[in-house]
């Protein structure tokens, strides 16, 4: 036997089977056993979490909007690193900070000094001190580091565009005003290889019958590698790899490189995967155990492939967008069976391939908004995120469900965190006025700390979960025999891991169903969302599953 699904729209008997379970069921803490009815004789039993962070979870924090040390409004070094005991605490492993040097924008990511930390964020004794908190506390730092493109007020630029006999000329891409187009053609303009004016800017002064490439803003210059072959050799890589080691020797772990896609103009060439390749080694010559990830910006993963060739990670954008679509349509069974083709895909290109999962970042919709405000919906995002194989990364306010939309600007989707009320909130930042994730639209993180049901327990106990059962974080995943019998609104798998091995179940709509397993198994671990057990005999149960709700066996 198998386990199978029943329907209950098609079942009777166990249509009132349902009801009865449901009509006995008071327990408002849907993760302990239920002393009333048929789920009085199953006990859960979850393993004790030893600390250890077997789940390798990246925390991707916003700097600006964080947490502010100063009361200056803007979120700071200091404030991260009095925040370092709270994300220790929820069972983080790592954080990723956006952009941290000088930049004349808000957000950073163009950058006039690279081995400079922004003084609105503090000084490089506060990042130092960071450092040495996230490494006493075993948290990775990553930093955000933005290769393709300098800010137009870098030094370097500014050089650049005042003389065509500046040394750092051929550090950015130049061509005449008049015959942009004709250079393209004619080879002229290392990189790249065809004429899009959108990209092409005329210098403001000095030299002024010249344009140059900035393909996401005139504020953003590309820089000039040359040839993707002798690449290696140009000036600006080497500078970037010494400055790369100059982060390293602070105590980073490694790197997210923005815009990965977007080095060489063809995105789909090997120029990319080839140049992040040699990017790769040489940062890596004195550090065996670089992390670098790369954001490749686009809904089909069999264009991410081949950039890992050149990175050991990178973000899995498209596991997103399907996670979407099985949310809103309640077509949950085969997202598994995606990640695994994902993941074949990627080791097909590098055995030791990071899919890095993620819900959203500082460039997309938040999740909870994305998910039409369904609180179910969000934390059922976040129970399938954290059960299915990959490197999860979270955004920071997932947690604790914080708002917000692109449709006005990406300010909407980087607001404030919201650490406590704001009378007493001496954390929270101020440096806008945010409309999205504000009182009482967002319940603060600590007024959720004291609520069972908040989504921020809910992230908390999963991310426990993970960390705790290494099947969850590092095995394989493995879908059941009969598989395309089962209804399209549950998602159910395995995974193992020597010799553990979990069965994972959610429905992911908003109706009642039950679910008939009749495997062998150890005990229920534990379950979110009101699921009631009833034995049918020794070795098969009814699962009945309220809508948008999880279980988890010890097998």
């Amino acid at each position: 036997m198998v386990p199978s699904f029943f329907n209950i729209n098609t079942m009777k008997k166990f249509t009132l089977l349902a009801i009865l379970i449901l009509l006995l069921s008071c327990s408002k803490d849907d993760k302990k056993p239920n002393n009333n009815g048929s789920d009085s004789n199953f006990t859960y039993v979850m393993k004790s979490w030893d600390g250890q962070k077997r789940a390798d979870i990246f925390y991707q924090i916003f700097v600006r909007s964080f947490a502010d040390s100063n009361g200056d409004g803007i979120g700071d070094i200091k404030g991260i690193t009095a925040k370092l005991d709270y994300l220790h605490d929820l069972g983080v492993s790592g954080i990723w900070l956006t952009p941290i040097h000088p930049s004349p924008s808000y957000h950073g990511y163009d950058v006039e000094d690279y081995r400079a930390i922004d003084p609105v964020y503090g000084t490089m004794a506060d990042f130092e001190m960071l450092i040495s908190k996230a490494n006493a506390l075993n948290i990775k730092v990553v930093l955000d580091l933005v290769i393709n493109h300098t800010s137009k007020t870098h030094p370097w630029f500014t050089s650049a565009t005042s003389s065509i006999e500046s040394p750092y000329r051929d550090w950015f891409l130049f061509a005449p005003s008049n015959d942009v187009a004709g250079w393209i053609s004619s080879g002229k303009v290392p990189m790249t290889k065809s004429y899009n004016p959108y990209h092409w800017h005329s210098v403001s002064s000095g030299t002024t019958s010249y344009k140059y490439m900035g393909m996401f803003s005139d504020w953003m210059p590309e820089i000039n590698y040359g040839e993707v072959s002798t690449s290696h050799n140009s000036l600006p890589f080497k500078e970037m790899v010494e400055i790369s080691k100059f982060w390293l020797s602070k105590g980073v772990a490694g790197f997210r490189l923005d815009a990965v896609k977007h080095i060489y103009q063809d995105e789909n060439s090997n120029e990319n995967p080839l140049f992040l390749k040699k990017f790769y080694e040489a940062v890596s010559q004195n550090k065996s155990d670089l992390y670098m990830i790369g954001e490749n910006l686009t809904g089909d993963y069999n264009l991410v492939a081949p950039y890992y060739s050149g990175l050991p990670a990178l973000f899995n954008f498209d596991a997103w967008y399907k996670l979407i679509y099985v949310l809103e349509n309640s077509h949950a069974k085969w997202y598994p069976k995606d990640i695994m083709d994902m993941e074949q895909r990627f080791k097909s290109v590098r055995s030791n391939a990071i899919n890095a999962t993620k819900l959203s970042n500082h460039d997309e919709d938040r999740t909870f908004s994305r998910l039409g405000n369904n609180m179910q919906r969000a934390k059922m995002a976040a129970s399938i995120l954290l059960t299915v194989s990959g490197s999860p990364y979270l955004y920071y306010g997932e947690e604790i469900g914080m708002r917000g939309m692109k449709t006005t600007g990406d300010i909407n989707v980087r607001e404030p965190f919201l650490w406590d009320a704001k009378a007493n909130d001496t954390y929270r930042t101020s440096w806008f006025n945010p409309v999205n994730s504000v009182e009482p639209i967002v319940t603060p993180l600590n007024a959720q700390k004291t609520d069972s049901l908040s989504i921020f327990n809910h992230y908390k106990s999963l991310i426990k979960l993970r960390n705790t059962y290494e099947s969850l974080s590092k095995g394989r995943t493995i879908i059941p025999e009969n598989f395309d019998n089962y209804s399209k609104n549950f998602m159910a798998f395995y995974r193992e891991h020597n010799n553990e091995k979990l069965f994972v179940l959610h429905n992911v709509s908003d109706g009642v169903a039950t679910f008939i397993y009749d495997q062998p198994f150890k005990n229920p671990i534990i379950r979110f969302g009101g699921v009631l057990l009833s034995r049918i005999n020794d070795r098969t149960i009814t699962i009945t599953m309220p809508p948008y709700s999880s279980i988890i066996l010890e097998i």
